[in-house]
């Protein structure tokens, strides 16, 4: 691993109080739009640098974005959780650290689901070991293993706040009724669903749960993959190997009807005078339900991009045209 470069100065572009939201019913206030750090491990990213990475988290700090989003399979070695590492140095008490448990590589570089107490245990604590702190302030779960109650798994995440491991707790990739069953073992102050402009059912469906129970909801996928950042073009040839073409909405004609959608939102974007990712981020956190935006980068532009959507004000009216332009979903 390189050596980490100096810290970035302190955040020079401080959001607004309406870029900051409660998480939960917990103490933490995050920012609206999160670092994913997926895009870090390597995996399925391309151009991946341990520098790049390091000034992404710098930078993502500066631009006042300060909830970070890692797994414990975020790299086949953990790379992400030594990204944080080196990132944070001096800096620990400015970041807000989610993590996710339960996923795993084999020796093979297959994904492993293991929910298992014992697992999900030795997961927590290697993954805080990696970050070099004490602890990270939310453990999720990452994805309910069909081979474990998930009330087990609740349990071990329990387990694993009572330690002192982790703050709170969370689960990711579950449906209400997986949701109510989490909770009713283990509490929790966000769940992690996919949400985006042709994905919104998940969200819908575990709202009423979120409402009643004060628990955020801190969505990925807002840009499907790279798709409604604008970038590619209906003309893309995608390489034989990009994971993406196992998407249908990556493929014949739901590609076109995306892309249809995304003439429009280049048109609206260039009205406004924004990047086609800025304005769906933006219009994402209009919906009352999504409380933050998690959006992957590998380079500080990127999250530099993804910041300026918290100071995109859409008007009421342009938020309906989108939403007329949503229906019927891809």
């Amino acid at each position: 691993m390189p050596t980490p470069p100096e810290p970035a100065p302190a955040s020079l572009n401080l959001p607004t109080s309406e870029s900051w939201v409660s998480l939960g019913n917990s103490d933490l206030k995050v920012s609206r739009i999160g670092l994913g750090c997926w895009p870090m491990a390597g995996i399925t990213s391309i151009g991946v640098s341990d520098a790049d990475s390091i000034a992404t988290v710098q930078e993502a700090l500066h631009c006042g974005i300060n909830f970070f989003d890692t797994a414990f399979s975020y790299g086949y070695d953990g790379r992400s959780d030594e990204i944080l590492r080196l990132a944070l140095q001096n800096r620990r008490d400015q970041a807000i650290i989610a993590h996710k448990v339960g996923s795993h590589w084999d020796e093979q570089k297959k994904r492993v689901v293991d929910g298992s107490p014992a697992r999900l245990k030795a997961q927590a604590q290697a993954c805080v070991r990696r970050i070099g702190s004490d602890y990270v302030d939310v453990m999720y779960l990452h994805t309910p293993d069909p081979n474990v109650p998930i009330e087990d798994s609740a349990g071990a995440i329990a387990e694993i706040c009572k330690s002192g491991l982790a703050r709170y707790a969370a689960v990711s990739n579950v449906d209400s009724q997986q949701a109510a069953r989490f909770a009713q073992v283990c509490p929790v102050v966000a769940i992690q669903p996919y949400f985006n402009m042709f994905q919104q059912e998940r969200v819908a469906e575990l709202q009423p749960f979120a409402s009643s129970h004060q628990v955020s909801l801190v969505c990925y996928w807002i840009l499907m993959k790279g798709l409604l950042s604008g970038n590619l073009k209906r003309d893309h040839q995608f390489d034989p190997i990009d994971r993406r073409l196992t998407y249908p909405i990556f493929q014949g004609e739901a590609w076109q009807r995306a892309q249809d959608l995304l003439d429009k939102l280049r048109s609206l974007a260039s009205d406004l005078q924004c990047t086609v990712a800025q304005l769906v981020t933006a219009w994402s956190l209009t919906n009352p339900s999504v409380t933050v935006a998690l959006l992957g980068a590998k380079r500080p532009d990127q999250i530099r991009e993804a910041a300026g959507a918290l100071e995109l004000k859409l008007s009421a009216d342009t938020i309906a045209m989108i939403d007329s332009w949503c229906q019927p979903r891809v």
